[in-house]
């Protein structure tokens, strides 16, 4: 039984990441640069759900992502940490929702718009405001209302066989 439970995370992980990553460059006109709303950010609020198999997923889905995109290198690296950081934190904060979601923009746009503003020559507080903005979009509301549908649609199903 532990051989399909560890299975069944690989394969979690492994469609989030194609997912975040999928989304990411099919979007890419809204997914980079300072102002952004990046769709496949909604992802990140399934690590209360799913803890690991998203926290590893979107971090890795989105180091490809960014390495495809504009800034390369640097982006994947930093955009795959803000991942990695705002879900770790989130899946810790499962059991008081609201700092989790709360925590997950605002982590995200600190750590991108610190090397993002560098990039573009912005002011930092420019890049993490339109970063906020879009976070909280993708994140807060449709990330919200993702997790809600998930959560109603298999309210009656074992979701322990997904965690951790």
């Amino acid at each position: 039984m532990r051989g399909k439970g560890v299975a069944m995370r690989i394969a979690l992980t492994s469609i989030f990441a194609a997912l975040y990553a999928s989304l990411t460059i099919a979007l890419a006109p809204i997914s980079f640069y300072e102002i952004q709303v990046r769709i496949s950010d909604s992802l990140l609020t399934l690590s209360i759900l799913f803890g690991p198999p998203v926290i590893i997923g979107t971090s890795l889905g989105c180091f490809i992502a960014n390495l495809i995109g504009p800034f390369g290198i640097i982006d994947a690296l930093g955009g795959s940490i803000a991942n990695l950081v705002a879900t770790y934190i989130g899946w810790k904060l499962r059991k008081r929702r609201s700092f989790a979601l709360v925590q997950m923009p605002i982590t995200v746009s600190l750590i991108v718009s610190a090397y993002l503003h560098v990039l573009l020559n912005l002011p930092i507080l420019i890049v993490f405001l339109y970063l906020l903005a879009g976070s909280v979009v993708s994140i807060d509301i449709m990330g919200l209302f993702l997790l809600r549908v998930i959560e109603t649609r298999y309210s009656g199903h074992n979701m322990h066989d997904f965690k951790q």
